[in-house]
């Protein structure tokens, strides 16, 4: 598994690639919840979350332990944490995990996550962020020092904000604490994801 790790500005954030057969695993569960209104609503997740996007759910506990995707995730955080403190984790738990469908002039603002570790990896990209077909920065992710509130009061020559485009498979993993933000895009499509906070203990922890 390739992976890519960045410090821009102090936390460490690791980028990954999650495979089409994990893809297509996420996406077909994905696709049944939405098709169901019932299912769609027992799973919402909306109201836990600070984005003005058209649709969020929780992927269940059974859905990550049959799927594969929890022990794929786990093995994941743990290079993580090898290649950014040199620890293994003694225990892992993913604290929860959701979709969220973005569509155009849907945004997430600027936020934080609970737990230790939080990811996003996506799913579906509409073709005009895929081709930039958009305005600068659309249905982009946005990390960014939260010590600098606004990137006008950020110190001369100093790097605030790092910004990623979305493809599918990509998986991004970063402190819990790391301020970030997602783009809104204006034309035709769905920008689709999944989310997850985790806690993770280590030996001297």
């Amino acid at each position: 598994m390739k992976e890519t790790y960045y410090k821009p500005f102090g936390p460490t954030i690791g980028k990954y690639n999650l495979s089409d057969r994990m893809i297509g695993k996420v996406n077909s569960f994905a696709n049944k919840i939405i098709e169901n209104k019932h299912k769609s609503k027992v799973l919402d997740h909306s109201h836990r979350l600070v984005g003005n996007v058209q649709q969020q759910f929780r992927l269940t506990k059974d859905f990550l332990l049959t799927s594969g995707l929890e022990k794929q995730l786990n093995r994941i955080i743990e290079s993580y944490y090898k290649n950014v403190i040199q620890v293994k984790p003694s225990s892992i738990k993913i604290d929860r995990a959701w979709i969220v469908r973005q569509f155009a002039g849907d945004f997430n603002p600027p936020h934080i996550h609970r737990g230790n570790v939080s990811g996003v990896c996506y799913l579906e990209v509409p073709n005009s962020i895929k081709y930039n077909k958009e305005i600068a920065f659309a249905g982009r992710l946005s990390f960014f020092d939260g010590r600098v509130s606004m990137p006008r009061n950020s110190p001369p020559l100093v790097k605030h904000r790092i910004t990623f485009k979305p493809r599918v498979g990509d998986m991004y993993i970063f402190p819990a604490f790391l301020m970030h933000d997602v783009h809104p895009f204006r034309k035709d499509g769905e920008r689709r994801c999944f989310s997850f906070n985790a806690f993770v203990k280590t030996w001297n922890s």
